[in-house]
C-alpha cells in the first residue's frame, strides 16, 4: 500500500475536496476552468476527464502518459481529472464542440522609428552607452 502516491491511499482511493498531494482543492471550479488554469499555467493544451479527445496526454499532477481515443479518464496513477495534450500540431478539438474560429488577418499599425525626437517639458537628451558596468 506504501507504493501508491498519497492522493490513493485514503479509504476509496482520491479523497473527495484534494487535489494533487493533498493540498485542497479550489472550491467552486469547475473542471472546464480547471483545464483552462491549467493551459494558461503550463502553455499546452489542456482536456479534462469525461471529454472525447484523441492523442499523447499527459497528467498534470504526476505526468502519466496515455494515448487517447475515447473519453478521457481520470488518472489511473493519483487520480487528477485534468490532462495535458503532449503532441505536436494545433490543439485538437474534443468531439462535440465547435472549432475555435480563426482570428482574422487584420493588418497591424504602421511603427515609425525616431532618433531626437522632443518629448516636450525640457526633457534633456538620453545618451545610450553599451558595455558599462553597474556595480
Amino acid at each position: 500500500m506504501s507504493s501508491l502516491p498519497p492522493q490513493r491511499t485514503g479509504p476509496g482511493g482520491a479523497q473527495p475536496g484534494r487535489g494533487p498531494g493533498q493540498q485542497p482543492a479550489k472550491r467552486g471550479m469547475s473542471p472546464k476552468q480547471g483545464a483552462e488554469d491549467a493551459e494558461r499555467r503550463l502553455g499546452i493544451p489542456c482536456f479534462h476527464q469525461g471529454q472525447v479527445v484523441s492523442g499523447l496526454f499527459g497528467c498534470v499532477a504526476c505526468q502519466f502518459q496515455i494515448r487517447n481515443r475515447k473519453g478521457l479518464p481520470m488518472c489511473p496513477q493519483c487520480g487528477e481529472i485534468i490532462w495535458g495534450y503532449l503532441e505536436d500540431g494545433p490543439r485538437p478539438v474534443p468531439e462535440g464542440e465547435d472549432a475555435p474560429v480563426a482570428p482574422r488577418n487584420e493588418p497591424t499599425p504602421q511603427v515609425t522609428v525616431q532618433d531626437n525626437v522632443d518629448l516636450g517639458g525640457g526633457a534633456s537628451q538620453v545618451t545610450v552607452e553599451e558595455g558599462v558596468k553597474l556595480d
